[in-house]
């Protein structure tokens, strides 16, 4: 995939160079949100609460998840306003998480880094860090 680079104003007072891939047209920032992490809300309803720090100028943020460390990332919730979102019902078995950042209108950040937590069946209701 050909990458594009390009300079965006950050601010009034300072430029950060962005990169836009080639096969989409998506624009993306430099950094992602940071000190993503999970906690596990609700053992026998296998939830868990999905947090990050806040990106300046972000108006929203999408979460993704996968059942692999560097598998496919599905959507798992998009245009979260805040800095922490709740998943539903978990499957048994370990899921990590993503998370992105829109700056304005098109622009996305890059992701953060994952973070992952295993949610084991009904039967044996615990959840653990990877």
């Amino acid at each position: 995939m050909a990458t594009v680079l390009s300079a965006v104003p950050a601010s009034a007072s300072s430029w950060t160079v962005a990169a836009k891939t080639a096969s989409t047209g998506e624009a993306r920032a430099q950094a992602g949100p940071t000190g993503v992490s999970d906690t596990c809300v609700s053992s026998s309803e296998r939830e868990v609460t999905v947090t990050w720090n806040a990106v300046t100028d972000a108006s929203n943020y999408s979460v993704f998840k996968s059942t692999t460390l560097t598998g496919s990332y599905l959507s798992a919730a998009a245009k979260v306003t805040g800095t922490s979102w709740t998943s539903g019902t978990l499957a048994a078995g370990t899921v990590y998480f993503k998370v992105e950042a829109l700056v304005g209108t098109n622009w996305v950040s890059a992701e953060s880094t994952a973070t992952g937590e295993t949610t084991l069946s009904t039967s044996n209701p615990e959840c653990t860090q990877p």
